[in-house]
């Protein structure tokens, strides 16, 4: 995946102004189901206690799918990669989630949920329209990227000057998929 983002990036950088967009550094790369924003001690324990309860969704493949832009119209702010293979079982880990967090007193998701793979912030108005820069993308092809999704994890956002940082608070395994024992990508 940091392979292809870099040469989204690389391809971008080529169309744009030079530091148009702040890319998201490879170790950073992440898929996010929920963002929860600024939480006290005490609800960051319940939410960690949410995640120590067996999980119901299975774990299961996943793969890199087209690049895009948010919003969907208007001037660009974000580049992202989508998710092809997975992505059902993505909206179906995300609605457990959704479920366990209403249950101890966070509000209910309203936004569409869209799987995706950040790649970058456009940190600037940029001179080329998002239709012209949609098309640049429609052109880019990710690298064949292929994983088991086997594991939910929280992260503490830090911000900074240089952007965010992720920084591991619980990980939990999903259920045993039902392609386990059979040879993995």
């Amino acid at each position: 995946m940091a392979a292809s983002a870099q040469a989204l990036g690389a391809q971008l950088d080529r169309v744009l102004a030079s530091s148009v967009v702040r890319w998201v550094a490879p170790a950073q790369l992440h898929f996010t189901l929920r963002f929860l924003g600024e939480v006290s001690a005490e609800q960051a324990e319940v939410v960690r206690g949410v995640f120590r309860e067996p999980w119901g969704t299975a774990a299961f493949t996943a793969s890199i799918g087209d690049a895009d832009l948010f919003p969907r119209s208007g001037a660009p702010r974000v580049i992202w990669l989508g998710m092809d293979e997975g992505r059902e079982q993505m909206v179906a880990l995300k609605t457990e989630l959704d479920d366990r967090l209403v249950t101890v007193g966070f509000e209910p998701e309203t936004r569409l949920f869209q799987t995706h793979l950040t790649l970058g912030r456009v940190k600037r108005r940029v001179a080329v329209q998002g239709a012209d820069l949609r098309m640049v993308l429609s052109e880019h092809r990710p690298e064949v990227a292929r994983w088991m999704v086997d594991r939910i994890t929280l992260f503490e956002s830090r911000l900074s000057s240089r952007g965010s940082t992720y920084h591991v608070v619980q990980s939990a395994m999903l259920a045993p998929s039902p392609e386990v024992g059979q040879e993995q990508p």
